[in-house]
Order: C-alpha cells, then structure tokens, then sequence
C-alpha cells in the first residue's frame, strides 16, 4: 500500500487534523528507525523505503495536509 493510499485511508475514517497528526509521528518513528544502527530500518533494502515514505509524508505535509478531500 503506498504511503499515499494509507494518508486518504485515515483523513477518510478519522479527519484531517487527525490524519496529519499521524503523518507527524510516522515521520519522526521513521527518521528515528533509519537513523539507529539496531533497527532493521538502518540496512538494506528497508533504509531506501523508509526514507522514501518519509519523503512522501514530508510532501504530504507541505501540500496535501491542508488541501480538502473531494
């Protein structure tokens, strides 16, 4: 499932405010993970997706966090 189709997924069940506040906490997780030399996040392949999804909430952040739901 793309980071994308989760973010629709909860802004639809749960509301926007509710949505982004998740991206938030996703986001610094994710970092973290990468950033830890014991996490399975910090080695290959796991580091390219995790800091890809992070990208995309970033994006999301910035452009699509404040944009409504159609």
């Amino acid at each position: 499932m793309s980071e994308q189709a989760r973010i629709d997924f909860l802004v639809e069940r749960d509301g926007l405010p509710q949505a982004a506040e998740w991206v938030r906490r996703t986001m610094h997780i994710y970092r973290r993970a990468v950033l830890s030399r014991g996490h399975f996040a910090h080695s290959h392949p796991y580091r390219h997706r995790f800091i890809v999804a992070y990208l995309e909430f970033k994006r999301w952040l910035r452009t699509g966090s404040t944009a409504r739901p159609a």
